[in-house]
């Protein structure tokens, strides 16, 4: 009897921390199933007021690109071909690259969103941060050197309807490595290592960790339901703690969908009493130009990266079916066009199915 009274007033603490915490309209979840050598996968929502029209860009090696529009900002030709999807077609949010890393922005504030320190060093703005790790790096490792060393972040506002100025990173490679990026009032702050596994919004990392300590002798009756983002990061990390080994590829990208589907949201969830839903809407929402899509908050889209096998999955809200790229079927050459998968969250509409590749259209 005394340890289950320990274990309840354990639970209970943790919920009323919880509760102390920030929810958020933009209540992304990340996952990663790490645990099975041979089957890295990860996968994320995005729940927002909107489905941002994504787009699914293709890019090959020997591209330039730049990392924003400070006169400082980095310069570089890719030196790994990637699949991304940029949100309006503008904002690099989500992708993997064909040497098998992932990375994923979210949302996220806390306090001054531009770094610091690393004065002198080139300014690495939002907009460029998925682009910069993708086209350069193979590995979480070497990603993590670059951005502690070489760069200087900050996360800068562009006119579309999805928050580019209010985001952490996460990233994970093919060896199951993992890297979590946040800025802290103006602290850059990396949590690396397996362990790292959900990224969801505010708080911290460290703090949603000290959250999740809390939880670590809990039954699945105690594990909160909510949206917030303490509740999601406890409930995806429990989720992933009990994935069995998968027998095939399919399996494991099954595993972890069901984890982040887990932790999603059926569209027209109405806004938070704390206005915070409501106040994001009007900052980005005045820049929406496809509205009918708009459905209230929900979880819009999800991909899933397949870093063991070269595949990137995309299921949009408004289809039951799901589409994919293999990466075994690109080409990434230097001399290849660019391509792009414009308005991809329509596939159903339009009825296509499985790859999509074909329907990559080339820049002029």
């Amino acid at each position: 009897m005394k340890a289950f009274q320990m274990k309840s007033t354990a639970v209970l603490l943790g919920l009323t921390a919880g509760a102390m915490f920030m929810g958020s309209t933009s209540a992304c979840t990340r996952a990663f199933l790490n645990q099975y050598p041979g089957y890295m996968v990860s996968a994320r929502n995005l729940d927002f007021f909107g489905p941002v029209d994504p787009a699914l860009v293709i890019t090959p090696r020997g591209v330039k690109r730049s990392g924003g529009d400070d006169p400082t900002s980095p310069h570089w030709k890719t030196r790994y071909g990637s699949v991304v999807v940029y949100a309006d077609n503008k904002f690099p949010m989500d992708g993997m690259n064909e040497a098998g890393l992932a990375a994923h922005t979210q949302y996220y504030t806390n306090g001054v969103q531009e770094q610091k320190d690393n004065q002198g060093k080139p300014v690495l703005e939002s907009r460029g941060w998925v682009t910069y790790i993708l086209d350069n790096f193979s590995s979480v490792n070497d990603a993590v050197n670059a951005i502690q060393n070489d760069v200087r972040l900050k996360a800068k506002k562009l006119p579309i309807d999805y928050a580019t100025d209010t985001k952490h990173i996460a990233l994970e490679d093919k060896s199951g490595d993992s890297a979590i990026i946040e800025i802290d009032d103006g602290k850059v702050n990396i949590y690396h290592g397996k362990q790292y596994r959900v990224m969801t919004n505010p708080p911290s990392i460290a703090e949603q960790m000290k959250n999740l300590d809390k939880y670590k002798n809990a039954d699945l009756e105690d594990i909160p339901g909510g949206q917030d983002a303490d509740e999601r990061f406890v409930r995806a990390s429990y989720d992933l703690d009990h994935v069995p080994q998968p027998d095939y590829k399919a399996q494991a990208q099954g595993f972890v969908l069901a984890v982040v589907n887990n932790n999603a949201e059926a569209p027209g969830m109405p806004d938070d009493k704390a206005g915070v839903d409501a106040a994001i809407m009007r900052d980005y929402g005045q820049y929406t130009v496809r509205k009918q899509d708009n459905k209230g908050n929900a979880t819009y889209f999800q991909t899933i990266a397949d870093m063991s096998h070269g595949e990137y999955y995309f299921k949009s809200l408004f289809a039951p079916t799901i589409v994919y790229v293999n990466f075994k079927e690109i080409n990434f050459k230097a001399g290849a066009p660019v391509k792009r998968v414009l308005h991809v969250n329509d596939y159903g509409k339009k009825g296509w199915e499985g790859n999509v590749l074909k329907y990559a259209v080339a820049d002029k």
